[in-house]
């Protein structure tokens, strides 16, 4: 049986080697190459268009969300599963109406990675039962009920950014903008969110939960 081709993409060597092992472990699928940044995707793309695409969604320069846009664009057939530190609640929505086929926790079993990507292979989409449980808890919400469901991609991850207590000169350095360019996100968050500062950004992420894993972004900073 011909194996199925993966792409891994991850800012972190040790993550994209672990991947890399844990991928051609299970028999029938090949990784074809493995880079730190989205932008360095095309041009392999160019070269050989690989089955599957594992995706992180934080990674330096364009964020995760924005090559998943462009991977959509120009090679839909390529079947992407995004990974991320962040729980099923804050991105796997957004990504899945990006176009992913499936959203997955790294903390995951492999097994679960596996299924994953044998369910996605199929056509299909993985939905995990946390994914499934948010998505019909979602369908039964206004889209507007909570403020931050209006923030553009970007916008929802600069905000968690300031979650994970980061300053803006690190969101930017993270995010390849300039300081000025975080700033104005940071400003259109405020406006749409109806908040005046970064205090109180830090009380509805913790209200709501958005912190990644639970954290407390006040002592992020300390």
């Amino acid at each position: 049986m011909e194996k199925k081709t993966v792409v891994l993409c991850d800012d972190h060597n040790i993550v994209r080697a672990g991947l890399r092992q844990i991928v051609e472990s299970f028999g029938d699928f090949e990784v074809l190459d493995d880079v730190a940044t989205g932008e360095a995707l095309f041009p392999l793309f160019q070269k050989q268009v690989p089955d599957i695409l594992l995706l992180d969604i934080s990674l330096p320069g364009r964020s995760g969300l924005e090559v998943l846009k462009q991977v959509q664009s120009m090679y839909p057939k390529i079947a992407v599963l995004t990974l991320s530190m962040y729980p099923e609640d804050q991105f796997a929505i957004r990504m899945i109406k990006a176009g992913a086929r499936g959203y997955l926790h790294k903390d995951s079993a492999p097994q679960i990675l596996e299924d994953a990507m044998r369910t996605i292979m199929e056509g299909k989409q993985y939905i995990s039962a946390e994914l499934t449980r948010i998505m019909i808890e979602e369908l039964a919400k206004d889209d507007n009920e909570l403020p931050h469901k209006s923030l553009s991609d970007r916008e929802y991850e600069v905000l968690l950014y300031i979650g994970e207590g980061k300053s803006m000169t690190e969101i930017a350095a993270q995010l390849s903008l300039s300081i000025k360019t975080v700033s104005t996100y940071r400003s259109r968050i405020l406006e749409k969110m109806r908040l005046k500062s970064n205090s109180d950004l830090v009380k509805y992420i913790l209200r709501h939960d958005l912190a990644p894993g639970g954290s407390d972004p006040m002592q992020a900073t300390s």
